[in-house]
Order: C-alpha cells, then sequence, then structure tokens
C-alpha cells in the first residue's frame, strides 16, 4: 500500500511523551476495545507528558487537547497545525520509522495508529517502550479516539469537553439536513491509478459522515479494502453519481476541472450538473476532531438552502 493512497489514511507514525511521572493504571477504557497496546510492563497513563512524535491524525488530536508543546517529533506527512509540522521526522515518504531516533528522544509513551506500524511497534517495545496502536476507525470511533488519548495524556477533562462540543457541532448539522432528500454521492478518495479510484466504501468515516450529512454514498455497499474500495469508472458511471466530491491532493486527482476531462464521465449527473467538488484533505482524510468540519462542508455543498452564508474558508483551503 503506498503512503500517499489515503494521504493519511494508511501512513501510520508514533507519538512519544517525554519522560516524567507516571500514573499506574489501566490502559484501556471499559468501553474502547479496539485499541492494541504493547508493554513490557503495566501499561501506564502519563501525568503531564512532554515529548512526542506523530502522524498527521494524531497530530490533530494532541493539538486539540493543547498538547503541541511536549511534541518533538512528527512523521514525515504531518503538515497540520504549524507548530508541529515545523518538528523534525521521525519517518521518511516511504513510511520508514527511524527507530534509533525514536529511542533517542527516551518517551515515556509511543502512540502509533491505523496498525500499519506492528513490526516498529514492537521493536520499540523489545527496547522497553509503552506502545498504543488507535486503528482505523469510523467517524464515531474517532470521538473514542479523543477520549482514550485524553486519558492516556492526563487531559481527560480538555478530552470530555472537546468531544462534548464536537457532538453539539454534530447534532446541529443534522438537524440543519433533517427531511432533505439524500442526492446520489461520489466521495473520492484517490484517483492517481487513472479508471481505478479510491473511495469512501461502507463502513469507512467518510460514509458515516456522507450518512450525517443526508448523502447516500454510491458505494456504501461496498465494504472492500476495509471500507476504502478500489472502483472502475465503469462503476461510477452506472451508479451515475448526481454530486462528485473530491477529498484528495490535486496530485492525486482532487482537481474538479480535471474531472470533466476524464474519459467517458460526460454522461454522469453530476458533471451535467456542475456538481463536482473538492474539500481539504486536511479535514476529509484525517480521522481526528476536525472531521466534524468536513460534516459542515459535505452538509453544506448538498444542502446549500439550508445554511447561511459562504461555504467555510476551511472547506477548500489547504491547511
Amino acid at each position: 500500500m503506498q503512503c500517499h493512497l489515503y494521504s493519511s489514511l494508511a501512513c501510520a507514525a508514533a507519538v512519544l511523551l517525554r519522560p516524567t511521572q507516571c500514573v499506574r493504571a489501566k490502559l484501556i477504557p471499559d468501553d474502547w476495545s479496539q485499541a492494541d497496546s504493547h508493554s513490557n510492563h503495566s501499561p501506564r497513563f502519563l501525568r503531564n507528558p512532554h515529548r512526542l512524535s506523530d502522524q498527521r491524525s494524531a497530530a490533530h488530536r494532541l493539538s486539540a487537547l493543547q498538547l503541541q508543546g511536549r511534541v518533538v517529533a512528527v512523521d514525515y506527512y504531518t503538515s497540520y497545525p504549524a507548530q508541529l509540522a515545523s518538528l523534525p521526522k521521525v519517518s521518511d515518504a516511504n513510511g520508514k520509522y527511524n527507530v534509533e531516533q525514536i529511542v533517542a528522544l527516551k518517551p515515556d509513551l509511543v502512540l502509533s495508529w491505523g496498525g500499519e506500524t506492528k513490526a516498529y511497534d514492537q521493536q520499540l517495545k523489545t527496547l522497553g517502550l509503552d506502545v498504543v496502536d488507535l486503528p482505523i476507525t469510523n467517524f464515531s470511533g474517532v470521538l473514542q479516539q479523543i477520549l482514550l488519548v485524553g486519558r492516556l495524556t492526563d487531559t481527560e477533562g480538555t478530552a470530555v469537553s472537546l468531544v462534548s462540543q464536537l457532538l453539539l457541532q454534530i447534532n446541529q448539522v443534522k438537524a440543519a439536513v433533517a427531511g432533505t432528500t439524500a442526492s446520489r454521492v461520489l466521495l473520492e478518495v484517490d484517483d492517481s491509478t487513472p479508471g481505478k479510484p479510491y473511495v469512501f466504501g461502507g463502513g469507512s468515516f467518510g460514509d458515516e459522515l456522507l450518512q450525517d450529512a443526508n448523502g447516500s454514498n454510491i458505494f456504501h455497499d461496498d465494504t472492500s479494502g476495509g471500507g476504502y474500495p478500489q472502483v472502475t469508472d465503469e462503476a461510477i458511471i452506472t451508479a451515475n453519481p448526481q454530486v462528485v466530491i473530491l477529498t484528495e491532493d490535486p496530485a492525486y486527482g482532487g482537481d474538479p476541472a480535471q474531472v470533466y476531462k476524464r474519459p467517458n464521465w460526460g454522461s454522469i449527473d453530476a458533471l451535467k450538473l456542475h456538481q463536482v467538488y473538492r474539500i481539504n484533505v486536511n479535514i476529509m482524510q484525517h480521522p481526528s476532531q476536525r472531521l466534524v468540519q468536513g460534516l459542515r462542508c459535505l452538509a453544506q455543498l448538498l444542502h446549500p438552502e439550508k445554511f447561511s452564508g459562504a461555504l467555510p474558508g476551511y472547506c477548500s483551503g489547504t491547511a
């Protein structure tokens, strides 16, 4: 699997925390069993952790919990927020991690993501580090993971407050679009292989976002690829979406103007109706609290009559 495939969906990294006094405790919340912990001793919650290195979605969560100042390194693909993007990298563009560099940072805790770094996790475990892997999950699971990271980093109060705010925003969007007609939507992830794009399928957080925005995912029934199936142009043309939404960087197909040049796509309703859009990859492909912004963008693109004012700037932004 190439790292650019999902931008950050598949490229995992580590989160390292500065050495500090730690509180021995149960690592995984009673209602959260998906996180995978690896440790040579009892897992720990951290009191005021200080040294971290992380991957894109983890960076978003850590910044939301006001932990930026304790991060000392990030993965190659971390580009937001700026304070973290400027830090040293512990991986390269091919997803190779520098174990020696990570160990030298002397972390209390290593957080990895998506099960993509199991070999590195095992190496770090063998070297005596605590490692917790946060799995790829759906939209609801992202909120659970924010609470888990809050518990792990002794910022549970901040995490609970954040999740409460996010749930309020989610419910406001869902209420706004309630009772509207659901358009057929193609929610694209990557078109770097012409004619065989990757899309958000059933079980993915993108599919759940689309449901909350009252859109009908044309690939909702396709759960292959862990919810991110690779489909064909023919399948898309047959499904005839009324709206096409690109979530990838322009380098990987996320350019609405180029969609109109794709072979045989001219018969698709979305192109006839000029309803081809792009949403900022940083809020649509990174499973973090910013998915709530993605929900707002989706809902307003699909049901503009239900929202006052222009589309928020973050929808088309690059940060």
